[in-house]
């Protein structure tokens, strides 16, 4: 699904130079802005982390986000279920 979607830029945003560093540093600063705003996330990052210390390459930490998008996706879709037949059963 999610791979078949095509970035399309458009002309006066179509990047000039692309810095990973740079990328990354705003990536990161990004994130601590998050936690510290959001403290109850703080425990979830450090298991996210630990698992991706443990997985290799890029490539291979890119398999285990998508892998751990996708349960949490699961979860979500569980959930809504749940809650649609709590709404189903109570407008009857």
């Amino acid at each position: 699904m999610a791979h078949e979607l095509k970035r399309q830029i458009s002309p006066e945003k179509e990047p000039t130079s692309w810095d990973p560093e740079k990328v990354l540093a705003d990536a990161l600063a990004e994130r601590a802005l998050f936690l510290e705003s959001n403290p109850q996330y703080r425990s979830f990052q450090r298991e996210i982390d630990m698992i991706l210390d443990k997985a290799g390459t890029s490539e291979n930490r890119m398999n285990v986000l998508s892998m751990l998008m996708e349960a949490k996706l699961l979860e979500l879709h569980e959930q809504f279920r749940h809650l649609n037949a709590i709404l189903t059963k109570a407008a009857s």
